[in-house]
C-alpha cells in the first residue's frame, strides 16, 4: 500500500461543502441586487400603471391596453419598438376589456391536438377521443 492522501477525508469534504455555500451564497447575492435594480423582473402590478389586456397580433407583434392611473393607453408592440395608438381619458368597462385565456384550457386543447387520448376537462368529467381505426 502508498501513503497517498485520502480524497474522501473530513478535510477535504468540510472544504468542498463550504466552497458550496460560498458559491450559493454569491448566487443568491446576485438575484438579490438585481431584484433591486430592476423591480419590472418579479412582475405584476406596480402602484398605477398595469396591463389591462394583451392581444397577439403575430408572432412578435401585439396590442397592450395599458392603465395609467385613471387614463387607459392602446399601445402597438413590435421588434422595431412601441407606438402609442391612442389615449383613453376615461377607463373602458370590464365589460368590454376582454380577459386572458384561462391557460388550464389552452393547455388542455394543445395536449388533445398533440397525443389523442384521455383527458381530464375542467368539470372533472373524463373526455375520450376515439381513433377511426379498428381493431381485428
Amino acid at each position: 500500500m502508498s501513503n497517498s492522501p485520502a480524497i474522501f477525508s473530513f478535510s477535504a469534504i468540510l472544504e468542498l461543502l463550504s466552497a458550496l455555500v460560498v458559491v450559493l451564497l454569491v448566487f443568491l447575492g446576485l438575484i438579490w441586487v438585481l431584484r433591486r435594480l430592476q423591480p419590472s423582473l418579479g412582475g405584476g402590478q406596480h402602484g398605477a400603471l398595469h396591463i389591462v389586456a394583451s392581444l397577439p397580433l403575430g408572432a412578435r407583434e401585439r396590442l397592450l391596453l395599458i392603465q395609467l392611473g385613471e387614463q387607459q393607453l392602446l399601445l402597438g408592440v413590435t421588434p422595431a419598438g412601441i407606438t402609442l395608438l391612442h389615449t383613453l381619458e376615461a377607463a373602458l368597462p370590464e365589460a368590454q376589456v376582454s380577459p386572458p385565456a384561462p391557460f388550464a384550457g389552452w393547455l388542455h386543447k394543445a395536449m388533445e391536438r398533440r397525443s389523442p387520448g384521455r383527458w381530464k376537462s375542467a368539470n372533472g368529467k373524463a373526455e375520450e377521443q376515439h381513433s377511426d381505426s379498428s381493431s381485428p
